[in-house]
């Protein structure tokens, strides 16, 4: 099977990198020094189960690769409308686009373009970052993947993936209702995350303010109310659950959003926390919360305005 990682960042680096790394016939599809350091001396691995260096194709145009059996679709949600189209040369008539971004839309976004047949939704739970061009740093015990099928249920090529992609390095899981675990995922990313960059703070320094933990919480059951308003079947506990495993993660908590806000890099926000209030406003559903919190960050959406010189 031969596969291409569209959008080879930190996360999808580092899953092209492993599945290289267990054999199989992989191209990153990359750009700027990051690709130029991984052309001229390799990946850098490094895991928590050992690291590694390993020469691995990467191409900054996708007409040099040819046609592909499986893509990894992972760059950030604004930049969909230059990357979808440019893969249509990896695309053949029975080729997979696995979606691993934030967010709970960008399957929809790939589906009017490939047709829903072509496209696996997931959801992946992975700490990595981009350490220096051509190095990235995986950390924690967690690299897992989550897929599913948009109609739900199992599939031949569900199987076949779960087999293909399994290793030490990542965990696959297949999915039931894999749109009812973007919407678990949503409520923690949308809230936290967006939480986090919008007070500038860590996540215990948000829940020792004052009225920290109300915001988190109103913030999580907008989210929630949102999901249930479309018929996602979000279980009533699962705010309470995420708030507890939260707690116990404490200053270990990060949060990509905060990172590339960090970084001035442009920001997902309207893809994430801003999708939900533009469904929450077709719904005629009040969210206060999520409305302020995005507000509070519309202006460094570019990541082009720095905080001290605006």
């Amino acid at each position: 099977m031969k596969i291409a990682i569209m959008g080879a960042g930190s996360v999808g680096g580092y899953y092209g990198g492993i599945l290289k790394k267990e054999g199989l016939d992989v191209t990153l599809v990359c750009r700027g020094t990051h690709r130029e350091a991984i052309s001229s001396r390799g990946l850098i691995i490094k895991s928590h189960w050992g690291n590694f260096n390993i020469m691995i194709p990467s191409e900054e145009d996708p007409n040099n690769i040819g046609k592909v059996d499986l893509i990894i679709f992972t760059p950030k949600l604004y930049s969909n409308y230059i990357a979808i189209p440019q893969m249509e040369p990896l695309i053949h008539s029975k080729t997979t686009i696995i979606t691993i971004q934030n967010g709970v839309s960008s399957h929809k976004q790939l589906s009017d373009y490939f047709g829903i047949d072509k496209v696996i939704p997931a959801a992946t739970y992975i700490e990595s970052e981009i350490l220096e061009p051509g190095v990235i740093q995986q950390k924690g015990s967690t690299a897992i993947i989550e897929i599913g099928e948009i109609n739900k249920g199992h599939s031949d090529r569900l199987n076949k993936i779960y087999s293909l992609l399994s290793s030490k390095y990542l965990k696959i899981i297949i999915s039931e209702d894999i749109i009812l675990s973007l919407w678990n995922k949503m409520i923690s990313i949308g809230s936290v995350g967006t939480i986090m960059t919008s007070f500038r703070s860590s996540f215990m320094e948000v829940m020792e303010l004052q009225n920290g933990e109300e915001i988190l919480r109103g913030t999580m059951r907008e989210i929630f109310n949102v999901g249930r308003s479309i018929g996602v079947n979000l279980d009533e506990n699962i705010i309470e659950e995420k708030i507890n495993d939260l707690k116990k993660e404490g200053d270990d908590i990060t949060a990509s959003l905060q990172t590339d806000f960090t970084n001035n890099k442009p920001l997902e926000i309207d893809f994430i926390l801003g999708y939900v209030v533009d469904l929450a406003k077709e719904k005629g559903i009040s969210c206060p919360y999520s409305t302020t919190l995005v507000a509070s960050l519309d202006k460094y959406k570019k990541g082009t305005i720095n905080e001290k010189n605006p």
